[in-house]
Order: C-alpha cells, then sequence, then structure tokens
C-alpha cells in the first residue's frame, strides 16, 4: 500500500502525518469532502453578495430557528421516529448497515461506495435495494408509511 502525507490545520495549529491509502480513503477523505461542500456553499453566497461572516450567521440563526420554531409534540414525533430509526437500522446486519449509513445517511453514490470498498457496484446495488425493502417492511410493521 501507499503511503499518504496529509496536513491538519486547526486554528493555529498544524499537524502533518503518514497514513495509508485504506486510511484516507476511509476517514480523511469524507471530511475533505465535506469542508469542501461547506467551502463551495460559502462561494456560492459571496457570489450572491453575502460575506462569510454573514454565512456563518445565517448558518447559526438558521440552526436556531429550527430547534425553538417547533412545538413539543413536533419534537416528541420527531425523537418516536428518531427512536423507531434507530431500531431499524439495528435490525440491520452489520454490513447492511454500513452500506445503508453510507448510501442513504452521507449519500454517497453505490459507484462510489464500491470503489472505496473493492466490491462490485452491481452487487452492491442489488443489497442496497434488499436494505430498502427490509426497512420499508420494518416501517411497515410499526404502522409508519413510507
Amino acid at each position: 500500500m501507499s503511503e499518504k502525507i496529509i496536513r491538519i490545520k486547526s486554528g493555529n495549529e498544524e499537524f502533518t502525518m503518514s497514513v495509508t491509502e485504506e486510511e484516507y480513503l476511509k476517514y480523511y477523505r469524507p471530511w475533505w469532502q465535506q469542508k469542501k461542500h461547506e467551502q463551495r456553499n460559502r462561494e456560492a453566497m459571496e457570489q450572491n453578495g453575502y460575506t462569510e461572516e454573514s454565512y456563518e450567521e445565517w448558518k447559526e440563526n438558521d440552526m436556531r430557528t429550527e430547534f425553538f420554531s417547533e412545538s413539543m409534540e413536533e419534537l416528541a414525533e420527531k425523537r418516536m421516529l428518531l427512536d423507531v430509526l434507530r431500531d431499524a437500522m439495528d435490525s440491520l446486519l452489520p454490513e447492511e448497515r454500513e452500506l445503508a449509513m453510507k448510501v442513504f445517511g452521507e449519500e454517497m453514490s453505490v459507484y462510489e461506495y464500491a470503489r472505496v470498498t473493492g466490491g462490485n457496484r452491481r452487487t452492491l446495488d442489488f443489497r442496497k435495494n434488499k436494505v430498502m425493502e427490509k426497512l420499508r417492511h420494518f416501517f411497515r410493521e410499526r404502522g409508519i408509511d413510507v
């Protein structure tokens, strides 16, 4: 395996690490993709006349508005749905759970997931569809229409 040297900056501190290709693909790359996504959002807002500070303020206010705008009934319903989702994920096999988390939770494409894991794209797409059927069945048993 090849080694990669990565630099991580946090505030005034900077670290340099040597990692294997596998570690890089598994841990650093998704983090880097998230940072690039946030950077693109900031750049798009700046093109529309917003500054970086206003973007951060907007993001903070948006999160605050979401949290405080919901009634207790809505929060209780969301909590119940999250509990059902946690139970549904617990009912899956570990490899099915990982596939579901990556493809549905992190919105990674099946092609990208196949490339990272070294699996066949068509096989993983078939497994993804089977996982979806298992989850649909689980939710229908609990009276949640999906």
